[in-house]
């Protein structure tokens, strides 16, 4: 076996120096109304986990990323939404990394996926770019019914605008989105009063010994291809 994010050998999905640079992440304000909950900072071993799962569709990588999640989950949620990839990348890339961890969380917690974005064909990356200089990211509701105490997935949260491109074509229903990493740039640890963002994660120990129980994609994978250096490759850390 071979750790998943630097691809050296590993008795673990993650070897030992990689689990530890994993570092938690705080709860994040993404705009009034929908809170931001990471299972890590974007950096370290993180940071190349999500790239293996967004660019080279290393499904593995879901593994260690849902389990943070899925620990960080408040109780409350009781269903998932995905925040769909622009259509062209999905095909491009082979995979909605947010549909992916939606699904891995829900084997581990039990709670439903709902499908109810749907993206436009495509939109230009926006690494690197300042906000002036982004186009615009938007969704449409595609009419499936999304229970109060659901909330959206998605991969990395950077500036929040496609959080909150999906929040708004929900019209504001899900007040809460869990990620698997969140970047530097969103304006962290800040609720709509001023004060700490509030939102518990699960502490029943029951729950979380359930939840570690179903991680069967985190088994034995293929050695995947070495890990990018420097920023994202090709500069497309984020979309």
């Amino acid at each position: 076996m071979f750790c998943l994010a630097c691809n050296m050998p590993s008795a673990e999905p993650l070897c030992r120096q990689c689990r530890l640079s994993l570092a938690p992440a705080p709860e994040v304000l993404v705009v009034p109304g929908l809170v931001g909950v990471a299972g890590f900072l974007h950096t370290g071993a993180a940071r190349r986990l999500v790239h293996a799962l967004k660019y080279r569709a290393v499904l593995a990588a879901a593994g260690p990323l849902a389990d943070a999640i899925a620990d960080r989950m408040p109780a409350s949620v009781v269903a998932l939404v995905p925040v769909p990839r622009a259509t062209v990348r999905t095909f491009t890339h082979g995979i909605d990394p947010a549909r992916s961890l939606a699904e891995a969380v829900a084997r581990r917690t039990g709670r439903p996926v709902v499908d109810a974005l749907r993206p436009r064909l495509w939109w230009r990356r926006h690494a690197g770019k300042s906000r002036s200089d982004r186009s615009s990211i938007a969704f449409a509701a595609n009419g499936t019914i999304v229970p109060a105490g659901a909330a959206l997935v998605d991969d990395v949260l950077t500036t929040g605008a496609t959080a909150a491109a999906a929040h708004r074509a929900l019209k504001g229903l899900p007040t809460l989105v869990l990620v698997a990493t969140c970047a530097s740039r969103v304006k962290q640890g800040e609720g709509p009063g001023g004060g700490a963002v509030t939102v518990q994660p699960s502490s029943s120990p029951v729950e979380r010994t359930h939840r570690r129980a179903r991680t069967p994609d985190t088994i034995d994978a293929a050695r995947p291809a070495p890990p990018p250096t420097g920023h994202g490759r090709d500069g497309r850390e984020h979309e």
